[in-house]
């Protein structure tokens, strides 16, 4: 009896405390952490520059019961493994749509659930700045405009700059 191999993918890598949430609604699981540094990527691929502050939203997934806090959890999707047996697949399929199935994986807990979709949000500032170089003012330009704000608190100096700047 061969088992059949299943195809995974690593959707993304939580290093250090993870918070679990398991809010009502269409979204409801929440996993928010931070993405791990040095992400496991295919041999070729290039490694993602988003690491930093993120949440995984599970939309219409199997209840599960998690703890509220995880440690170094990493978000698996199995492509090929069958979400459902055929006859309840097509059953359910108008009130749910497609299911997939995932894995959750860290050193205390190893959790299989099945959900509609799956969404990664990734806090975009940091490699957002990362890539723009950083502002340079020379001094001389801070010291005018410090100047000229000092300058325009006294009162009457508002217009004698109006009419300088008429005469010009």
């Amino acid at each position: 009896m061969s088992a059949a191999a299943t195809t995974v993918r690593e959707l993304i890598a939580l290093a250090g405390p993870v918070q679990c949430e398991q809010p009502g609604g269409a979204v409801n699981l929440v996993l928010r952490g931070h993405a791990d540094a040095l992400p496991r990527v295919p041999l070729g691929a290039a490694p993602d520059a988003g690491a930093g502050s993120t949440e995984v939203l599970f939309s219409g997934a199997t209840q599960v019961t998690l703890p509220a806090g995880l440690h170094d959890v990493r978000v698996i999707e199995l492509l090929d493994a069958p979400a459902l047996t055929p006859a309840l697949a097509a059953a359910l399929a108008p009130a749910i749509g497609t299911v997939r199935d995932f894995r959750l994986q860290g050193p205390q807990l190893s959790v299989a659930l099945q959900a509609r979709s799956v969404q990664v949000h990734r806090n975009a500032a940091a490699p957002f700045y990362r890539a723009l170089p950083p502002p340079r003012v020379p001094l001389r330009l801070r010291l005018g405009w410090s100047l000229l704000l000092a300058a325009l608190r006294l009162p009457g100096t508002a217009t004698l700059i109006g009419k300088i700047r008429g005469a010009a």
